[in-house]
């Protein structure tokens, strides 16, 4: 049946056919990751992420593109145009098969194919569909497009980011990405659980981007303040809103993180200040307590610990932030993260070796058990899987990939 073919992974080797682009690309990641067999449904002439740098060595290639090889481990990959109706027959044959499909087009775009939930549910009742895009299956915005920096303004996120006075900030790297496709994955293994273990039948799973990063932010619960006091929440910088000191600091050689909760932990601060820089100020009574006791003084502790950071390296800080039982912490950049001792003692990062490429290190994921190991495998090469899919399993001959292959089919 279905699902229940053993896995060298965590879970069962679901076979997951994996439509979604940018914004669902890490949902068939991690379930590649898990273990579950994701094959990636490419147009003909690939997925458009294929051609997004930075590209490896800057060679412009389809083989090369970085965010391509990160988003796409553990996956296969195969080649077919979902809007020709040959090829619309075949993906019908794929999803007989199917566990999961995931797949992030506009709502209704499926649907106008042929190929929405309503119909391939009729094709397999177990399988399990699931839908990301900027605002639900459902609602007055659900057919509006979003980008990344959309879905961070419509979320509220974008108002917490930034300088007091200054106008609102977007995050890098498509932030809002990685919430909606996380929700995907588990909504996914549990729609999975619920169907194996009670129900026998699938279920449509629908992730709307905007509600998904909403509930990733935390910063001083702003509906929950809202709601008590009529205030909304306003931008505080690399500075914490309600504790001081935290937030980040310069130092001789980059950046510092600090947050000093406790009033042990700010004697130990202050001692530490006064015995680097001299400056009696901030041995003060009205410094001291804790959390928000430096709240009314803040701007003042700010320059007094700025005073003193300045003059050693993050390396010094942390060394001896750690002996004086305090939380001080280097901004790493990419070689300090790669040289991580504690990283590498945990075997964080794994070496693939990919056929056009060669061997990269890719992070290992954040989950460890005795089942759940590294990325399976590097980024497939375009089509790679066509003949073990459509030969091996759908009864093609290497003929008809030929004609499928010149008709423009796959």
């Amino acid at each position: 049946m279905p699902g229940k073919n053993k896995s060298d992974g965590f879970i069962p080797r679901y076979r997951v056919l994996d439509l979604a682009d940018e914004k669902g690309a890490y949902c068939g990641k991690l379930l590649g990751d898990l273990g579950a067999d994701v094959i990636k449904v490419e147009p003909p002439g690939g997925d458009r992420t294929r051609f997004r740098g930075p590209f490896h060595k800057n060679e412009v290639h389809p083989e090369k593109s970085l965010h391509f090889l990160y988003f796409n481990t553990s996956k296969g990959s195969i080649t077919l145009d979902i809007e020709d109706s040959t090829g619309q027959s075949i993906f019908k044959k794929l999803v007989e098969k199917a566990d999961v499909v995931v797949e992030s087009f506009p709502v209704g775009y499926l649907d106008s194919l042929g190929l929405g939930y309503r119909a391939l549910r009729k094709i397999n009742p177990r399988l399990v569909m699931t839908s990301i895009t900027p605002y639900g299956q459902s609602g007055p915005q659900s057919g509006y497009k979003a980008a990344d920096i959309n879905i961070l303004a419509m979320s509220g996120y974008m108002q917490l980011i930034g300088e007091p006075d200054q106008p609102p900030m977007m995050l890098g790297g498509e932030q809002t990405f990685y919430p909606a496709a996380q929700y995907a994955t588990a909504g996914t293994l549990a729609a999975l659980f619920y169907r194996d273990a009670s129900s026998g039948r699938g279920q449509h799973v629908d992730v709307p981007m905007q509600e998904a990063m909403i509930t990733f932010y935390h910063e001083q619960m702003p509906v929950a303040m809202w709601e008590k006091d009529k205030e909304n929440v306003s931008r505080v910088g690399v500075m914490d809103a309600m504790v001081t000191p935290c937030g980040l600091y310069p130092c001789k050689d980059g950046w510092i993180s600090m947050c000093i909760v406790t009033p042990q932990e700010w004697e130990g601060l202050s001692q530490w200040i006064y015995e680097v820089t001299g400056n009696e100020e901030i041995l003060k009574e009205e410094y001291k307590g804790g959390l928000i006791a430096r709240m009314p003084v803040r701007d003042m502790v700010n320059v007094l610990v700025i005073e003193f950071t300045d003059k050693l390296t993050a390396r010094e800080l942390f060394l001896e932030g750690q002996k004086r039982r305090l939380v001080v912490m280097p901004v790493n950049d990419v070689p300090s993260l790669l040289e991580d001792a504690q990283l590498n003692s945990r075997g964080f990062w794994v070496e693939l070796d990919h056929p056009v490429v060669g061997k990269m290190k890719y992070p290992k994921g954040a989950l460890y058990s005795d089942a759940i190991g590294a990325p399976r495998s590097a980024a497939p090469l375009l089509g790679a899987d066509n003949e073990r899919i459509y030969c091996n399993e759908l009864g093609y001959s290497r003929e008809d990939l030929a004609v499928l292959r010149t008709t423009g089919v796959i």
